[in-house]
């Protein structure tokens, strides 16, 4: 699992780190939305040790019950998509950075108020 957080947060910050036409604001924004990111994995992570308690994945693209491994995948793919994107678009670079935090932060206040729990 450690090497899963590894492999997401050098994807994340690897896209910061490769655009350095980004301002400041823009890397703010995109550290955000990778924190936030990782938060909604965690949360959603534990979600699948859990599905006997009456828990279900709403996201369509991961199914009702994914298993660990397809939520991880899942993280793995849209934590870079998301940087690849906000890179290639620098007009919408900010606005993509702030919907996707406030996406993942909304994500994470419903799976804590649902009583899941940050697994890493």
């Amino acid at each position: 699992m450690k090497k899963f957080i590894l492999a997401v947060l050098c994807c994340a910050f690897s896209g910061l780190a490769a655009a350095q036409a980004w301002t400041d604001e823009e890397k703010i924004w995109g550290a955000t939305a990778g924190v936030l990111m990782l938060g909604d994995w965690a949360t959603t992570n534990n979600m699948t040790h859990r599905y006997n308690e009456g828990y279900y994945e709403h996201n369509p693209l991961l199914g009702s019950h994914p298993t660990t491994n397809q939520v991880n995948l899942y993280f793995l793919i849209a934590a870079p998509a998301v940087y690849l994107l906000a890179d290639q678009v620098p007009t919408y670079r900010k606005e993509i950075l702030e919907a996707t935090s406030a996406i993942e932060l909304i994500m994470i206040g419903n799976n804590l108020r649902l009583g899941l729990h940050f697994q890493f």
